[in-house]
């Protein structure tokens, strides 16, 4: 979400009228759908097929996950052996 505030439409309200009308199993069903539609939008597909074939090898017992702040670590380290400054 942005940081702007979020203002209430028609369209809205009758989404979320309708929304209050389903039941839980449906509204996580929903919300897994919009999920993925943002997905869709936000992220090209070879990078989907990426995070897809990483997760894989993860529940294999493949590969291990590397902490955010480590793996930040690891890009600014080879982005300032390019010669690229960084904060």
């Amino acid at each position: 979400m942005s940081a702007t505030t979020l203002t209430s439409t028609p369209v809205i309200d009758a989404l979320m009228a309708a929304i209050s009308c389903l039941s839980r199993e449906e509204q996580v069903t929903l919300v897994e759908q919009v999920q993925g539609k943002l997905m869709e939008e936000d992220f090209p597909q070879w990078q989907m097929d990426i995070v897809e074939e990483r997760e894989k090898l993860w529940q294999a017992g493949l590969a291990e996950p590397v902490p955010l702040e480590q793996g930040l670590g690891q890009v600014r380290e080879r982005l300032r052996a390019r010669g690229i400054m960084v904060e």
